[in-house]
């Protein structure tokens, strides 16, 4: 069953008139008793009452039922419409020290899902400067090096992870990643499910692929 179909059936509840379906939604008038005719082919029952001269029309008992499901159905299909639509417009912003960029990011990639790049918008930055745009809203989280000591709603997540090796295969010094972000309400439960992602993934991946790479690589 197409819902463009139900729209249709709607609108002709409305008007009374297949001219002025065809015209509402830009269609030739063949086109909107096509659908009427899919819709009574697919619930094998007669929707629509028509006199021989076409010039009267009434909704059948059937027809009658199908009406007040096919609201509920066109309301529904239209809300989640709506929910997918605001869910694929929402960025999430995430500032990304150098380091992060130069052997984090590379090797944690391969390893988080779809899901997160549709929505990630990464942008490199200094860490002071990257606690200033996360202060000012302007990104939603960061990852970076070095510890942080942020007063509420701030919360500093600190990331356990591999040795990051040099191009010669020597380990560098020990330090600490940490996941910067503001804890509010419900985009609490987001920046959770994120970071969760991010240490899987992080677990997820070699030893071998902490390997920090040139800046012309």
């Amino acid at each position: 069953m197409r819902i463009q179909d139900l729209e249709y059936y709607l609108a002709l509840a409305e008007l009374g008139s297949f001219s002025q379906v065809s015209k509402r939604f830009n269609i030739s008038q063949p086109t909107v008793s096509l659908a009427m005719q899919r819709l009574e082919k697919e619930l094998t029952s007669e929707l629509i009452w028509r006199d021989p001269g076409h010039q009267k029309m009434a909704f059948t008992h059937p027809g009658q039922i199908l009406l007040e499901h096919a609201k509920k159905i066109v309301q529904e299909y239209q809300q989640a419409q709506a929910a997918i639509q605001k869910e694929a417009e929402q960025k999430f912003a995430l500032g990304l020290s150098e380091m992060v960029v130069l052997a984090y990011y590379p090797a944690i990639k391969e390893h988080l899902s779809d899901h997160f790049f549709t929505h990630l918008q990464k942008s490199l930055v200094q860490r002071n400067e990257g606690l200033r745009l996360l202060q000012d809203g302007k990104v939603d989280a960061l990852l970076v090096i070095g510890s942080a000591n942020l007063a509420a709603p701030y919360r500093v997540e600190e990331i356990a992870h591999p040795a990051l090796l040099q191009p010669n295969g020597q380990a560098l010094p020990d330090f600490t990643l940490s996941f910067i972000y503001q804890d509010s309400g419900q985009s609490s439960e987001t920046m959770t499910a994120i970071l969760s992602e991010l240490k899987t993934a992080i677990h997820s991946a070699s030893q071998n692929d902490f390997t920090l790479i040139s800046k012309t690589e």
